[in-house]
C-alpha cells in the first residue's frame, strides 16, 4: 500500500511539474500574440489618423480580395457574374453596419468633448 501512495505522490510531483511548464509556455506564446496584435493595432491607428474612414474600408475590401484569389481559372462569365455577386452581398452587408458604424463615431465624438 505504502509503494502505491509514494508512486501516486511521484506521478502528482511530474504532472504538477509539467502543468507549470505548460502553464510558461502558454504564457509564452500569449506574450507573442498580444505582441503581433499590438503591432496590428498601431498600424492601425497611424492609418486611422491619416485616412478617412471611407478609405480604410476600401483598403480591407482590397486586402479580401486579395485574400480570397481562386486557385484555377474560370470562365470569364462566370467570373464576373460571381463576383457581382460578392460585391452584391458584402454591399448588403455593410450597409447593414452602418447605423453600428455611425452610432461608434458618434460616440467617440461624444467621449472626446
Amino acid at each position: 500500500m505504502r509503494d502505491r501512495i509514494d508512486e501516486l505522490a511521484l506521478r502528482r510531483r511530474e504532472l504538477l511539474l509539467r502543468s507549470q511548464q505548460l502553464r510558461a509556455d502558454l504564457g509564452e506564446s500569449q506574450r507573442v500574440v498580444l505582441a503581433g496584435l499590438a503591432g496590428v493595432e498601431r498600424a492601425y491607428a497611424t492609418a486611422k489618423r491619416f485616412a478617412k474612414p471611407v478609405l480604410l474600408a476600401g483598403a480591407g475590401v482590397l486586402l479580401l480580395r486579395f485574400v480570397r484569389r481562386r486557385r484555377r481559372p474560370v470562365p470569364q462569365l462566370v467570373k464576373s457574374t460571381a463576383g457581382v455577386l460578392t460585391w452584391l452581398g458584402l454591399a448588403r452587408r455593410l450597409i447593414t453596419l452602418l447605423p453600428l458604424i455611425r452610432a461608434v463615431i458618434q460616440a467617440r465624438a461624444a467621449r472626446s468633448l
